[in-house]
C-alpha cells in the first residue's frame, strides 16, 4: 500500500520525475493491474455509485460495475494504441513501455474521481484531474515510449484521439452513452 501511495503522490506532484523512475522499472501485467490499476480505477466507480445510489440503487450499481470494467479495458486498449502508434512517431514498438504509459497516466483522473461524490463541484474537480492526466501522458511519452520530444505533442494527440474513438465505439456497442 505504501508503494501505491508513493506512486500516486509522484504521478500527481512530480510526474516527470516519476516517469523517469517508471521507465527504468520492469513491468509485470498482473501485479500492475492488481496492485495499482484495479485499485485506482475503483475510486471513481465507487464515488459515482455513492452519488447515485440514493435515488437509483440498481442503476448506480450496474453503472459503477460497467464503468469500472470499461476503465480496466481502456487501459489495455490504450496500451495497444500506444504500442502500435509509437513507430510512426519515432519511438519503438514496446508493449511493456506502452502498458506503463497507459496504466500510470490516468492516475490523477482516477484519484480526482473521488470528488464526484460532491454534486456539481465534484465533476469539475474530476474534469481537472482528467486534463491533468492528459498532461502527465504527454510528459511520459518521450520518457517511457522514447518518442522524440518534438513529436511528443502530436503523438499524445493521436493517442488521445484514437482512444476517444475507441471509447465511444465501446460505449455504443455496450449501449451506454457517455
Amino acid at each position: 500500500m505504501n508503494e501505491l501511495i508513493a506512486r500516486v503522490k509522484g504521478m500527481i506532484l512530480a510526474p516527470a520525475q516519476e516517469w523517469r523512475t517508471i521507465a527504468r522499472e520492469p513491468v509485470e501485467l498482473v501485479p500492475l493491474f492488481t496492485r495499482y490499476v484495479m485499485i485506482l480505477a475503483a475510486i471513481p466507480a465507487v464515488a459515482g455509485f455513492l452519488l447515485v445510489a440514493i435515488w437509483a440503487p440498481f442503476h448506480a450499481l450496474t453503472g459503477a460495475i460497467v464503468g469500472y470494467i470499461l476503465s480496466l479495458i481502456a487501459v489495455f486498449v490504450t496500451a495497444k494504441i500506444i504500442e502500435v502508434l509509437a513507430p510512426n512517431f519515432g519511438g519503438p514498438q514496446d508493449a511493456d513501455a506502452a502498458l506503463k504509459l497507459a496504466a500510470f497516466a490516468p492516475t490523477a483522473a482516477w484519484v480526482s474521481g473521488a470528488a464526484m461524490i460532491v454534486p456539481i463541484l465534484g465533476w469539475l474537480v474530476a474534469l481537472i484531474g482528467g486534463f491533468y492526466s492528459l498532461y502527465t501522458l504527454y510528459l511520459g511519452v518521450p520518457l517511457v515510449m522514447r518518442v522524440p520530444q518534438e513529436k511528443a505533442v502530436t503523438f499524445t494527440l493521436a493517442v488521445i484521439g484514437v482512444a476517444i474513438l475507441v471509447n465511444i465505439a465501446v460505449r455504443l456497442l455496450t449501449g451506454i452513452l457517455i
